[in-house]
This record gives structure tokens, C-alpha cells and sequence, in this order.
């Protein structure tokens, strides 16, 4: 049998790290790089110790502070794998990251200082406060959809709406759906665990939209089975004039790798700019043809949407209170992203007809405030 100071791995972490006992054989191993140094552990949570002396940590601190080993430069796998994962020096992953995070030049500065650590989210969610406050939303927006079914709403929609249900709402899943990967894209190559969680449940409330919408139009699919509500939304997503322009702008959003254009791209033009088109101005239309559920609907959408904003000022205002220079590194990207995402509601101008310009005016208006209050 091997004896473990035989297994060629145990020699190579304790010529780094030192044994797994402490003796003559060296220091006491430590899994975690960053507990080297500790002569003794007072807390429970090591590291927060660090930061908050001995005061008790809050349930947030708890479950979100530096908990993702591959967002740390002074973990174990930076020193032995030269990267964030155990997959060796040369894996396509560790590249991945290393190069479209670690290096990101948003990213780099605070990356290398071990400050993203401290970024706490302002409503400071957990998964258990998350869910109380996402019920509360699903119980009203179940409360619509049953008034719906109960008053045989749908049976009085003239056939006006029913066309923009089908050609423009339905499509509209395909949009969300897209917000969603890009939370996750997000969630997954951020610099810390307090920031990966803001985007995991950012994503989960654009799933909760695609859900809705699909859920909504299958309401009307049973009312009106011949109109075909549901058959061919992808094709008018992809064909449709109304979506295209919108569609190449979320598509190069998606291939936009670097995690610092992608934060910019997503959260300060081209999220901010079609959902204040979607959940607030796409409304209009429908209201003027008799229906005002959709406005309803989507007031619940948009309390979701003022959290997202708000998480991503506070984010982006954490990293210039750190590191001022990053104000001029993200400018031309917010230059470039921000006449995309406008040039993503091009395609919408025959849907709100006369009232689209206007609609344009308010939007840029309430941007340029948004951008003003991160100092941009």
C-alpha cells in the first residue's frame, strides 16, 4: 500500500503549503491560503475576522463574503495551477478567466488588491430573503392571472391586441431570455461571491418574466386555439422587422466577453435602455386597444428592474470610491454601448407609432440621470 509521503500530490502541497500535521515534518497544512498566518482562529468565520475584528458577523456577511475560492489571486489554484481552477496551467478555462476577468481592466486594479471582497449588496438578499420577497410578487401577479380567468378577460380582447400579442409580446421571451444568460454570464466570471449573487438572482427574476410572458400568451392560446398563439414566436423573433435591430444588439452583448464591457454593455445601456421600452413604453399600445392587464404585469417587472439598477450603481460607484482612474476606462465603453442600445429600439418605432420619439426623449432623459448619479 502507498504510503501517503509517497503520493507525488502530498509532496507537492507540502512543499508548498507545508504537512498535514504539524511536528517535525513542518508547519500545520492549511487548505485555504487564506488562513496562513493564523496563530489562533478566534471565530468561526476566519476571514471575516479580518475584517471586522471580533465583532459578530450579519447573516449576509455570513453566507456572502469571499466564499468563491476562484475569484481570489492568493488562493491555492493561483499558486499551483497559475489560475482560478484545479485544471492545470494550460486548460482553456483558467485562460478563459484569466484573460476576460482577471485581467479586464475594469476588473484588474481591485482584482490584484483583494478589494471586490467588500462590495455588499444594498439590499443585502440571501437566498431565504430573496424567495420571501420574490413570493410576494408571484402571489400578485398570480392574483391578475386568475382575475384574468375568472372574468373571461381574454374573451373581450379585440383582434388589435391579439395581433400584438402574438407579434410582439409573445417574441418578447426571446429578449428576457437573453437577460437571463447574461446574468449568468455574469454570476459566473464575477470577481466575488457578493457580486456573483447579485447576478444569480438577476437572473432568476428575468427567467420569472420569460416564465410569465410564456404563461400569459398560453392563456390566450386556450382562449383563441386557432390563431396559433405560441407556434412560431421563434421565427418572428428571428424574421420580424420589430425584433432584428434589437436582436444583433443582444447578440453582440452576448459575445462580449470581457467582464468589465460586458458589466457596462449590460447593466448601464442596453438592460437600462429596453426594459424602460419594454415594462413602461411597450404598455402604451395595448392600453390605448383596451387592455390594461399588461400594465399591471408589468409594474411587477419593473420593481425588479429599479433593484437591478440600483445594485449596479452602488457597484460600479464601490469601484470608483477604490480606484477613481476606472471612471476613464469604462467612458468609451459606455459611449459605444449606450447609441447600441437605443439603436436596439429601432425596430419598435412601428409599434408605438407616433408616440415612439417621445418615447426615445424620456428614455435618454431618464439614462443621462442614471449615468449622472455613478458620476458618469
Amino acid at each position: 500500500m502507498t504510503r501517503l509521503e509517497d503520493l507525488e500530490w502530498y509532496k507537492r502541497y507540502k512543499q508548498m503549503f507545508g504537512a498535514f500535521k504539524s511536528g517535525p515534518e513542518g508547519d500545520p497544512f492549511f487548505r485555504d491560503y487564506e488562513y496562513r498566518g493564523y496563530k489562533k482562529v478566534w471565530s468561526t468565520w476566519p476571514m471575516l475576522e479580518k475584517k471586522l475584528g471580533r465583532k459578530k458577523p450579519s447573516e449576509y456577511q455570513v453566507v456572502t463574503y469571499a466564499l468563491s475560492y476562484w475569484a481570489d489571486p492568493r488562493s491555492p489554484t493561483y499558486i499551483y495551477d497559475k489560475g482560478p481552477f484545479e485544471l492545470g496551467t494550460e486548460h482553456i478555462t483558467q485562460k478563459w478567466y484569466k484573460h476576460f476577468r482577471d485581467n479586464s481592466p475594469f476588473i484588474k486594479p481591485l482584482f490584484e488588491r483583494g478589494e471586490w471582497h467588500d462590495y455588499e449588496d444594498p439590499y443585502k438578499l440571501t437566498y431565504w430573503t430573496y424567495n420571501s420577497m420574490a413570493d410576494d410578487n408571484e402571489t400578485f401577479l398570480d392574483k391578475i392571472y386568475e382575475e384574468i380567468v375568472n372574468t373571461k378577460y381574454d374573451w373581450n380582447l379585440n383582434e388589435e391586441v391579439l395581433e400584438l400579442y402574438k407579434n410582439v409580446y409573445d417574441p418578447l421571451r426571446y429578449v428576457f431570455h437573453i437577460m437571463q444568460m447574461e446574468s449568468m454570464y455574469l454570476a459566473t466570471m464575477a470577481p466575488t461571491s457578493s457580486i456573483a449573487n447579485v447576478f444569480i438572482f438577476m437572473g432568476m427574476d428575468h427567467l420569472r418574466r420569460v416564465q410569465r410572458i410564456s404563461q400569459r400568451v398560453k392563456m390566450l392560446d386556450i382562449v383563441y386555439p386557432s390563431l396559433g398563439f405560441g407556434k412560431e414566436t421563434r421565427k418572428v423573433f428571428e424574421e420580424s422587422p420589430i425584433f432584428q435591430p434589437t436582436r444583433e444588439v443582444l447578440e453582440k452583448m452576448l459575445v462580449t466577453y470581457d467582464v468589465g464591457e460586458a458589466l457596462v454593455a449590460f447593466n448601464l445601456a442596453v438592460k437600462f435602455v429596453l426594459d424602460e421600452l419594454i415594462l413602461q413604453h411597450l404598455t402604451q399600445p395595448f392600453s390605448k386597444l383596451g387592455d390594461e392587464m399588461i400594465k399591471h404585469i408589468h409594474l411587477s417587472f419593473y420593481n425588479d428592474t429599479l433593484r437591478h439598477r440600483h445594485q449596479a450603481q452602488e457597484l460600479f460607484k464601490y469601484a470608483f470610491s477604490k480606484e477613481p482612474s476606472l471612471k476613464d476606462v469604462i467612458k468609451p465603453w459606455v459611449k459605444d454601448w449606450q447609441e447600441m442600445g437605443f439603436k436596439a429600439t429601432e425596430g419598435f418605432r412601428d409599434v408605438l407609432k407616433g408616440e415612439y420619439d417621445n418615447a426615445i426623449r424620456q428614455i435618454r432623459k431618464a439614462h443621462s440621470e442614471y449615468l449622472g448619479g455613478i458620476g458618469l
